[in-house]
């Protein structure tokens, strides 16, 4: 009886076994047919699903825009390299402590949604409308704004580029080029004979007029362009496009540099007639100026070894000697806490719009030139300050300097940023099992 009970719980047991194994087998292969891994990068991996994902995202983007798509073997290829590539720049930026902020991350999603005509709420139903996900979304751009910021501190930070470089930017025929000022300009045109009598010129110089006076009054010079011109682009408003000056008749070109953005111009006589012209919008090289201030301030910091009414009675008792008549300068380097002022009586220099802390800023933009303010805290500490003086400088040429200098970073940063990823990645540990 043993014996029979002893056979028959073995045998229960190897069919235990055996079920086990094939069920154990089964799962393991329908896991594998869910996901796999297809390249080992380094410390990480790069999963099958994440290939054909990328791959299927690009091909829709791919057929949306009408482009033929290439061999499906090759785009693979490529998806991956790109994957690869990004995952390098992660592990860096993991290794690094490279952390995107919620607040940092929301901006970049909120100029996403802008960039679509929406609020961020507004692109998260249109997401979910789409059956895309929010929070994937979210992920993918962490990603990339940390790739970004690995990419700035591995490439940005080694490109120099020397004042003479500027220089010779801005004087050459390029420089002049991307730099110069466009305009998008508007016309009507009021056909007219150059034989024309001298009744008929008048009739369309008073029909010109009464045009401009009903354009300043309120009218649409879009309206009034399709009703009066005789121009071929009368049904687009007039609409002459983007152009330079140089590109832009000399008749038109010396008025519309003088133009305000709105401003329809006076009758304007041609071979062809008369052109009333508007100055839609303007870009490039603008003439610009800023309001700076001159100001000093002294800045005393809360501290543990020093109260919060501690810290303001010594202000109230600095505050005090400077109504009395003691001098600025040296209570500043007598009391101030801001070692990049102390030593020079508290003086900041001058300064653009928004440079300070909120705080600071808004006492500084309500005393008069000369004065003194009471005791204020900002984010800082505790500070008094003095406004010395204000001007409206003319920063045209920092401008135009501070674009070319983009133009030459930009430029230097993608040549250094492929030699660097080609670095990175010959540098990296990858074994691919795409094809295994």
């Amino acid at each position: 009886m043993k014996s029979n009970y002893k056979k028959k719980l073995t045998l229960s047991l190897l069919i235990g076994f055996l079920l086990s194994s094939f069920f154990s087998e089964r799962m393991e292969a329908k896991i594998e047919l869910i996901d796999r891994v297809i390249a080992v990068v380094d410390s990480g991996v790069i999963m099958e699903s994440e290939l054909n994902q990328r791959v299927q995202d690009i091909i829709g983007r791919l057929r949306s825009e009408g482009t033929e798509l290439p061999p499906k073997e090759l785009l693979e290829e490529q998806v991956l390299e790109r994957l690869i590539i990004e995952e390098i720049q992660l592990q860096i930026g993991d290794s690094a402590g490279v952390k995107i902020s919620d607040a940092e991350l929301n901006r970049a999603l909120s100029m996403l949604a802008s960039q679509n005509s929406m609020n961020l709420e507004q692109f998260k139903k249109s997401l979910d409308a789409n059956n895309e996900s929010y929070s994937k979304l979210r992920d993918s751009v962490r990603k990339e704004l940390i790739i970004q910021r690995v990419q700035r501190g591995k490439v940005g930070a080694n490109i120099e580029i020397s004042e003479q470089e500027i220089e010779n930017f801005l004087n050459s025929e390029e420089g002049r080029s991307k730099l110069a000022e466009q305009y998008n300009v508007q016309q009507i045109l009021l056909s007219l004979n150059s034989e024309a009598p001298e009744s008929e010129v008048n009739s369309t110089k008073e029909k010109g007029a009464d045009i401009i006076r009903r354009y300043n009054e309120g009218e649409s010079f879009e309206k009034l362009a399709a009703t009066y011109s005789s121009d071929q682009n009368a049904l687009e408003g007039g609409s002459l496009g983007w152009r330079k000056a140089t590109e832009l008749p000399t008749l038109f070109s010396d008025v519309v540099a003088k133009m305000k953005v709105g401003e329809a111009s006076e009758l304007i006589r041609s071979g062809a007639g008369f052109h009333i012209i508007r100055l839609a919008e303007k870009r490039g090289d603008v003439v610009k100026f800023e309001d700076q201030t001159l100001v000093r301030h002294i800045l005393v910091q809360l501290s543990e070894i020093r109260s919060e009414k501690q810290t303001k009675d010594l202000m109230n008792e600095i505050y005090q000697k400077l109504v009395d008549g003691e001098d600025f300068k040296q209570l500043a380097r007598q009391y101030s806490e801001d070692p990049g002022s102390k030593m020079e009586g508290g003086e900041l220099g001058w300064s653009a719009p928004d440079t300070f802390d909120p705080a600071f800023e808004e006492v500084m933009n309500s005393v008069d030139t000369g004065e003194v303010s009471r005791p204020f805290q900002s984010s800082f500490g505790w500070h008094i300050l003095e406004v010395l003086d204000r001007r409206n400088e003319d920063i045209s040429d920092d401008v135009r300097k501070n674009r070319a200098y983009s133009i030459i970073f930009n430029r230097k940063f993608e040549q250094e940023l492929q030699r660097t990823l080609i670095e990175l990645r010959s540098e990296s540990y990858v074994d691919i099992k795409l094809n295994s």
